[in-house]
């Protein structure tokens, strides 16, 4: 975790938390000094690069440092986390993430913002759901610093950031279907046409990445399989003092974001051993062909992740093979369901009985209050 294990330091013996934030004018500097992070102002016109944001994320770090000796507080907490992601990338982002999931397990009956009384853990908690939840941001939050920010650059080829390694994990039919509603037949065949140019000079990239600098590759990997298992620990941690009835806390967005990154990393990682061995008579050896999207069918489904991934090559089949078969459309309402919780999935599947089934498991309608 490294320097950021100041962020757990005790900050009073008689008060370990010390005094919420939320008001002090250097929080109030610091979220105004994030503003050029932001997407509407790194990607500008048509332009296919984003801008480089002119902060200087050591100072600001040194700035939050400052500031959380006078309290802890998750809303400083995930501003920390979005500057140790710019400064150190996908290794900053593990680390951060372990730290919140320290404050959480270390620090949680004083944290700021603090409990409110409240029926239930969730709304007791509800303001510190909500100041992590602002890592999902995709104005200006973390989900726009890994996918705007540089992963690593190529000579000839330029900067690969997150939103290009994400491309290459996924295949027309996902592009498709979680783009807004509403396209024509031209808009999508546009939006396919453009992922395709994305993941071919991103996969170029990779593939020289590999050759080329095949330790910064390994690290990168790494990191990003470092950042999903820590994302996992921070939603573990706060199950923990906040599920009930089967409901969680779920950084749905930002997990598929990470674990889509780290996929395209380590298939890359592992692309040059499964091909660069040769024949036993000398001669090269044979290249298999990928299926499309580029990631093969695992023998064994062991998570989410790969649920959806093999929905989508199901999706994909029908629409080029069978476009009139209903299968596609039930397939994509699959898809929709895998990351919801329990009670999601009822009001998916039967919302004309939640009442009754409310009334019996004695669960409370947050909408009717």
């Amino acid at each position: 975790m490294g320097e950021l294990e100041e962020f757990l330091a005790p900050v009073d013996h008689s008060n370990p938390s010390g005094v919420e934030l939320r008001n002090d004018a250097r929080f109030h500097a610091l979220e105004r000094s994030l503003e050029p992070a932001a997407r509407s102002a790194r990607v500008v016109g048509d332009s296919a690069t984003p801008r480089t944001p002119p902060i200087d994320w050591d100072g600001l770090l040194k700035d939050a440092a400052e500031m959380a000796r006078s309290g802890r507080d998750l809303r400083l907490l995930a501003m920390v986390t979005r500057m140790a992601t710019h400064q150190r990338g996908l290794e900053g982002l593990g680390d951060a993430l372990s730290m919140l999931t320290a404050t959480v397990e270390q620090c949680w009956d004083h944290l700021h913002p603090a409990l409110r009384d409240a029926p239930s853990r969730r709304e007791a908690a509800l303001r510190r759901i909500n100041a992590l939840y602002q890592l999902e941001n995709t104005d200006n939050g973390l989900m726009t610093d890994l996918a705007l920010n540089t992963v690593f650059t190529l000579r000839g080829i330029g900067a690969v950031t997150g939103s290009d390694l994400a491309a290459v994990a996924i295949n027309r039919a996902t592009v498709i279907s979680e783009a807004a509603d509403g396209l024509g037949e031209k808009e999508k065949a546009a939006l396919a046409a453009a992922h395709e140019a994305q993941v071919a000079r991103t996969s170029t990239a990779l593939k020289a990445l590999a050759t080329e600098r095949p330790e910064e590759l390994a690290a990168l990997a790494a990191a990003a399989g470092r950042a999903r298992a820590a994302l996992s620990a921070l939603e573990a941690a706060l199950d923990a003092r906040v599920a009930e009835n089967g409901v969680g806390v779920r950084f749905a967005a930002l997990g598929t974001l990470i674990g889509r990154i780290a996929q395209s990393l380590a298939g890359a990682e592992a692309a040059p051993a499964d091909t660069a061995a040769p024949q036993a008579d000398g001669a090269p050896a044979p290249v298999m062909p990928a299926p499309e999207g580029g990631a093969a069918i695992p023998g064994q489904i062991t998570s989410r992740r790969e649920v959806e991934r093999c929905l989508d090559l199901i999706i994909d089949f029908y629409e080029r093979t069978e476009p009139s078969s209903p299968l596609p459309h039930l397939a994509r309402r699959m898809r929709k369901m895998v990351p919801m919780t329990f009670m999601q999935l009822m009001e998916e599947i039967a919302p004309s009985g939640m009442k009754e089934f409310r009334a019996v498991a004695g669960v409370i309608d947050e909408k009717s209050k």
